[in-house]
């Protein structure tokens, strides 16, 4: 991860006076679930290469289970460099796909929720778990955006794109008009619109929520839509309500891009309901008034664990 405030001309070297290391893709929904106090575990396929090491060290020390993990021999996990200005984020990937499907493996038992990464592929076990599935999808470098991904909505409970995602994939030109499309494939749809908040669709209530974003200061979005993601599921499946689960989910996702809690790091629980306070916010009563020690969100339920190809 490297931050600057420019991008590099051609032929040209930019220094920046930061850069940071960590763990992406699936595994931010780990990292802000754990900081969230949910007991958190990931699947996905780890090699034996040196970022493959790094990975998976930094993963056990964030406290998240890596039981699932599929190892495999003379692999590595490829490297993204995220370059961030003018409050967006440019991402070159480095590295060989991925050597086999974790999907034909993976046992999913005795777990409450399952945040889940959607690929063309079959995923043999989606239709026999009993979890709750939240399904989302990366940037297709091919263009063709391909509709047959979406065929799993129908095992799943929510869709969590973002907005350039969401409209690729239903044809349309506006969130709004993607979010509805989406809500007649899967229940419950959240289109994340960046600086913009979040749409959320729960189709079996007829319900239609906008949420917009907290502006907290500079802002590095790398990994805000999978921080929503993990604190939208979290409050969902304790209970609240789509708005306040949407609002706390653009909530912590906000306050990561802004760095509330340093760079690269999910903000807690404390500091999230602090700035509820200070701004407000609806779901303020959600959190013990002397913000101190907020009210558990996650503790009393299963283990959230993601699930990445």
């Amino acid at each position: 991860m490297v931050l600057s405030g420019r991008h590099p001309s051609s032929g040209h070297e930019i220094f920046s006076p930061e850069a940071h290391l960590q763990p992406g893709g699936i595994a931010n929904f780990t990292s802000t679930a754990v900081a969230l106090g949910a007991r958190t575990g990931l699947a996905a396929v780890i090699g034996d290469g040196a970022a493959s090491r790094l990975t998976l060290d930094m993963l056990e020390k964030d406290r998240i289970d890596t039981s699932r993990m599929v190892h495999v021999s003379g692999w590595d996990v490829p490297v993204t460099s995220a370059f961030t200005y003018n409050g967006d984020r440019a991402l070159v990937t480095g590295g060989m796909p991925t050597p086999l499907d974790v999907h034909t493996s993976l046992q999913v038992e005795a777990v409450g929720a399952v945040a889940l990464h959607l690929q063309l592929a079959d995923i043999p076990w989606l239709p026999e778990t009993t979890a709750r599935v939240f399904g989302d999808v990366g940037w297709d470098d091919s263009g063709r955006w391909d509709r047959a991904v979406l065929r799993h909505l129908e095992h799943c409970e929510g869709f969590l794109p973002n907005l350039d995602e969401a409209q690729a994939y239903t044809r349309t030109d506006t969130p709004l008009a993607a979010a509805r499309a989406l809500s007649e494939l899967v229940p419950i749809v959240v289109v994340t619109c960046g600086e913009a908040g979040a749409i959320a669709i729960d189709s079996r209530t007829s319900t239609e929520v906008s949420v917009p974003a907290l502006h907290l200061g500079p802002v590095d979005p790398t990994g805000a839509g999978d921080t929503f993601g993990a604190a939208f599921i979290l409050a969902l499946t304790a209970g609240w309500g789509l708005r306040d689960a949407v609002e706390f989910g653009t909530l912590t996702a906000t306050a990561r891009a802004a760095g509330v809690n340093g760079p690269l790091t999910p903000p807690t629980e404390t500091q999230l309901a602090t700035i509820a306070w200070q701004h407000n916010l609806h779901i303020t009563g959600r959190f013990s008034t002397r913000f101190k020690h907020p009210v558990p969100l996650a503790h009393p339920h299963p283990p959230l664990p993601s699930i990445e190809q």
